[in-house]
């Protein structure tokens, strides 16, 4: 979508737009791209899934695609125990938000039955530029679709709407059915500014065929014991020559991860009010060192980036149906690519764990939020209400079903941010599969009722591209020894601080 020029209305910004759809290549990314800085459900071309392939802005990459074919269009029914409240005509239009896939297009399909007086546009593309314009122009729509670690930013710079009154009155909508983490994410100074839709968490996949051949077995590997995954990783990494062809443990801090390992050891990269970094604690410098040498261990950086050049992430071709990583944490989604390489593969899903033996899981994901000045205030809230209704995603999930048995696919549920229709998803519209499968859909809740927020803050994506560019890819790289890298990224860090409270 072309950027906007003065000249043009918010309905030729709409009326101009094409969705498009870009897909992950490479399954950890390049250094300086964060699961953090980037949603991991993207903005452009919808939504997707717990087993979809997530679009741009994903952690992994950036590179375009041509737009994938689209499915054949499932038919809707009438909405019933659905109870409109809005009866007036309007007209609503999102930033972000496309419906080039089923669970999107079904859910918007339903809400136009259900709303025959509401008339939805769509500009599927967003970015801070084209945000910035609408808010600064008065020209906004009434939706945008946003990664929630930007959301408190905007919210305080005065871009959104509140939505504590319209869930106060509205009786068919429960903040408390939805997981804290992701709520947590979205309020600020005592207020709630968006309303979660999807979730990952962040297991460890274990690929089995390549622990047989080196005589270790799954029931072993204790995710807890840190010093045990580093010398599993560098017994199970294979070289031919000087080149690598099999992965043994990547840590994955290389694509936003440390946060993980700061909890796991015992520390926080934030301090809980939001106002303090804390890049430099003792914790925080050991848990970098250990996924420094980690990497080390089993070749180095350059190893790696090699080794990542040769591998594919979709289809058979995929890293872990492949055997070339063995042991990796992971957005949730991955589920989804490995059944689709082959359901059969045998693998298993682990949480990953602190060194005191707690789960620790991390959560990304979008959410719904209306920007200040909206016209059609009510109307985007009916349309935020009814989209994060259970029953409208048992709608979605049985047609993608449908069409993924149609296909000869495997269906992995959606993870929601609403755990009601999470657990409808999943005890009533998923098919059991294999026991890994079964067992890896079973677990992602589990993790994400025990997942860790990053704090909330206006300057979260600001502090974390530094922690990624100044002390993560430093020390990874091997110019800054952890500490120093640290330290650093901690001055740079605080002064961001500093001057959006002082």
């Amino acid at each position: 979508m072309s950027e906007r020029t003065p000249e043009q209305s918010l309905d030729d910004l709409i009326a101009g737009s094409k969705v498009t759809r870009r897909q992950v290549l490479k399954w950890s990314g390049t250094l300086a791209v964060t699961s953090l800085a980037a949603p991991i459900l993207a903005a452009c071309g919808g939504e997707t899934g717990g087993g979809a392939t997530p679009t741009s802005g994903t952690t992994g990459g950036n590179v375009a695609t041509p737009e994938a074919p689209q499915p054949t269009p499932v038919a809707t029914t009438n909405v019933s125990g659905w109870n409109p409240r809005f009866k007036d005509k309007a007209t609503v239009s999102r930033f972000g938000f496309g419906t080039d896939n089923t669970t999107a297009r079904v859910r918007v399909q339903a809400f136009e039955q259900a709303y025959p007086n509401i008339t939805l546009k769509a500009a599927p593309e967003i970015d801070d530029q084209k945000i910035l314009t609408a808010v600064a122009s008065g020209d906004v729509p009434d939706l945008f679709w946003l990664g929630r670690n930007t959301v408190l930013s905007w919210a305080a710079r005065d871009a959104l709407e509140p939505m504590d009154d319209l869930i106060k009155n509205d009786d068919r909508f429960k903040l408390d059915n939805f997981y804290e983490a992701a709520v947590k994410e979205v309020q600020y100074e005592g207020q709630t500014w968006a309303i979660p839709q999807f979730m990952d968490a962040r297991p460890i996949f274990v690929s089995l065929e390549p622990l047989r051949q080196a005589g270790l077995k799954v029931e072993n590997i204790d995710t807890s014991d840190w010093q045990q995954l580093r010398e599993f990783g560098e017994k199970l990494t294979k070289k031919q020559g000087n080149k690598i062809t099999r992965w043994g443990f990547d840590t994955k801090v290389q694509s936003g991860f440390l946060w993980m390992y700061s909890w796991g050891n015992g520390s926080s990269l934030l301090s809980d009010d939001g106002k303090t970094a804390t890049f430099d604690t003792p914790e925080n410098i050991e848990a970098l060192k250990y996924t420094v040498d980690t990497m080390n261990s089993q070749g180095g950086f350059r190893s790696y980036k090699a080794f990542l050049d040769t591998t594919q992430f979709e289809g058979p071709e995929n890293f872990i149906v492949k055997n070339q990583v063995v042991m990796t944490p992971f957005e949730s989604w991955l589920l989804g690519i490995i059944a689709e390489g082959d359901p059969k593969h045998e693998f298993r899903a682990l949480p990953f764990k602190g060194k005191n033996g707690d789960i620790i899981s991390m959560s990304g994901g979008n959410a719904w939020a209306i920007p200040k000045g909206a016209k059609n205030k009510e109307a985007a809230w009916e349309f935020i209400s009814f989209m994060s209704d259970a029953d409208i995603w048992r709608k979605a999930g049985e047609a993608e079903k449908k069409e993924t048995k149609a296909a000869k696919g495997v269906y992995i549920p959606s993870l929601t941010a609403n755990k009601a229709a999470d657990k409808m998803l999943r005890e009533e519209v998923y098919t059991s599969t294999t026991p890994a499968i079964d067992e890896a859909v079973d677990l992602f809740p589990q993790l994400l009722e025990q997942s860790k927020q990053v704090v909330a803050s206006p300057v979260l994506k600001e502090i974390t591209d530094i922690l990624q560019a100044e002390a993560v890819d430093p020390a990874l790289q091997g110019s800054k020894q952890p500490d120093a890298a640290m330290k650093d990224a901690q001055q740079k860090a605080q002064r961001a601080l500093d001057k959006f409270y002082k």
